[in-house]
């Protein structure tokens, strides 16, 4: 994920150095950055993984522990941007990453189940830059708060279902922080950087916080703690105007 990430950053300062000379070849006159932008943004998501030592009630003081694995996968989104003034901009966010998710030790007879899974952010943002809108180069941070849904595909729950496992899409409050850079290449046409951590709870997936033996039937459950930071890391493309 690292080497791939670094060799995206590379390939996009390439980028930025090459639509740099096209644009001030093109353009007589040195652009401003407009106080609208749309951008559609594409990237990597990565989390990390999870144990819980969780309870087994109706078994004499049991436990178990039961892991959520996250693979990293792509990203995909759009950010509507309003420059609010030299130097704060407010932005309203979408993105949907794929990232498939495994339960390992959910019952003595399942020791893994995978499952389709994306992690889908709605968000609103507010960034500090430094350089004003006449600046080319134009670093910045970000803070912003919404919603995140992770999401278990419809065939991966009904797998689950037959296997004795009620699985759930789950909806967490979030809350996030990063940065990046923005670089005008010509009157109207930017490409952006961006890092970013999203952190909310850890979703339960419609499981309770304990497993159980009724009946001697096995109940799985999790007992789930803590916070899951989403890392995002994304490249875009803007197009900008003013009203």
């Amino acid at each position: 994920m690292t080497r791939a990430v670094v060799s995206g950053v590379i390939a996009f300062l390439t980028l930025i150095s090459l639509c740099s000379e096209t644009g001030l070849a093109q353009v007589s006159e040195w652009p401003t950055n407009k106080e609208w932008e749309v951008e559609g943004f594409a990237g990597a998501s990565t989390t990390g993984n999870f144990r819980f030592r969780t309870p087994v009630t109706g078994s004499n003081g049991a436990t178990a522990t039961v892991g959520m694995h996250y693979a990293s996968g792509y990203q995909v989104g759009l950010r509507i941007t309003q420059n609010v003034g030299y130097n704060i901009a407010a932005y309203l966010e979408y993105s949907f990453a794929n990232q498939p998710l495994r339960f390992t030790n959910l019952t003595p007879d399942i020791p893994s189940l995978s499952v389709g899974h994306s992690i889908q952010h709605l968000s609103y943002n507010v960034s500090y830059l430094p350089r004003n809108l006449q600046k080319r180069f134009r670093p910045y941070v970000s803070l912003g708060a919404g919603a995140v849904l992770y999401h278990i595909a419809e065939q991966s729950k009904n797998e689950a279902a037959a296997l004795g496992v009620g699985l759930q899409g789950d909806w967490e409050f979030a809350m996030n922080a990063g940065g990046g850079f923005k670089y005008l290449v010509q009157n109207q046409f930017a490409l952006t950087f961006n890092v970013k951590d999203s952190v909310s709870g850890v979703p339960s997936y419609g499981l309770p916080r304990s497993a159980s033996v009724i009946h001697g039937f096995y109940q799985p459950g999790v007992d789930r703690h803590g916070l899951l930071n989403n890392w995002q890391f994304n490249i875009g493309a803007v197009y900008q105007w003013d009203d």
